[in-house]
């Protein structure tokens, strides 16, 4: 089994992605009757709502003769080519020609695709499988309005992942004391992991839910201040060597929920964004500067400290199919993952 190594490669043709669900877009970004364009994994993704509003994901070029969708209309319930006005139904069918004539038997390539707390995920299988999971359920219930933010960066989708499984950053880089890391679960598309640490003598839990390399869910609980803030981290590899970060932030104080809805709203109007910039943004920051330099080391030299590090290293390879595991490989090979950053 090997990984290609592109730190020093100029052809990345051969760059891996990997299997699983990836948020490309906001809800918000596409209203009933509009298509939008998203790079993803190395070529484009149309997204659009037929008129009723239905979601779908389709291959960018029109079957008949290669025109980009992405600058189509929509017609009803049809997505209409701009070259020769060829019309598709949302399950893709070929429907009727600009000319007339009787439609060819024509059908768009599609993507599964879910809108999902506010956001848009499609699903990625490099050999065409069906989702053989689905996103989770979350229960906001006396949380904040989410706040969002994306950035565009080099390198690889694992390294916010990776990051959360890398428990002795948070004392090096990040200053944070006393962490200890256990993995709680680690089954199929699922890896979980605690993280008890303390920040000027305030205790901290992390719980990390991980569900494949699209989506991390993190949980800072601050007991002593009845304060959580929980992290939807969703990551997308757009490109070799090039991925979008993607977050959305909503805390809970818990005595709040006591007070009338409008109070809530007012006190979290101010404290969101105070927590958001002046802390979360920060201590992303450092992280950014480690992963913008970082470079793949193929066999890497772990501690015993790393051992969340290497389940998650071992867990990651499932979703990749050229790397699928066997059994039968060593432990340096299950340490392979295509960590992959700007040369």
């Amino acid at each position: 089994m090997q990984v290609p190594d592109h730190t020093n490669d100029t052809d990345l043709s051969s760059f891996p992605y990997p299997d699983g669900w990836f948020v490309i877009a906001t809800a918000d970004e596409l209203k009933p009757g509009a298509i939008i364009t998203k790079p993803f994994m190395g070529r484009d993704v149309v997204l659009y709502r037929t008129k009723t509003g239905v979601l779908r994901a389709v291959d960018p070029y029109c079957p008949h003769l290669g025109a980009h969708l992405g600058d189509g209309k929509i017609e009803g319930e049809d997505i209409v080519c701009p070259y020769h006005k060829f019309a598709f139904a949302p399950d893709g069918r070929c429907v009727r020609t600009g000319c007339g004539d009787k439609p060819p038997q024509a059908r768009l390539g599609s993507r599964n695709a879910r809108e999902w707390n506010g956001l848009i995920a499609v699903w990625q299988s490099a050999d065409g499988h069906s989702p053989d999971w689905e996103l989770p359920e979350f229960d906001w219930t006396g949380y904040s309005a989410p706040i969002r933010g994306l950035r565009v960066l080099p390198g690889s989708v694992q390294n916010p992942s990776e990051n959360g499984f890398d428990p002795a950053h948070l004392q090096h880089l990040h200053g944070w004391e006393n962490g200890t890391s256990q993995v709680q679960k680690n089954e199929g598309h699922r890896l979980d992991l605690i993280t008890r640490i303390t920040l000027k003598g305030l205790p901290i839990r992390i719980d990390v839910n991980l569900h494949g390399l699209g989506l991390m869910a993190v949980e800072v609980n601050l007991e002593r201040a009845v304060l959580q803030a929980m992290f939807l981290v969703t990551p997308a590899q757009i490109a070799p060597l090039k991925w979008t970060y993607r977050e959305s932030m909503r805390l809970r104080v818990s005595w709040l929920s006591k007070w009338p809805a409008f109070v809530q709203k007012a006190v979290y109007g101010l404290l969101a964004p105070a927590v958001y910039h002046l802390w979360y943004v920060r201590q992303l920051q450092q992280d950014i500067d480690i992963w913008e330099r970082r470079s793949f080391i193929r066999h890497p030299k772990p501690s015993a400290t790393d051992a969340p590090l290497v389940a998650y290293r071992r867990w990651s390879m499932q979703f990749y199919p050229s790397t699928k595991t066997t059994g039968s490989e060593n432990i340096d090979q299950m340490l392979v993952c295509p960590m992959i950053s700007r040369v």
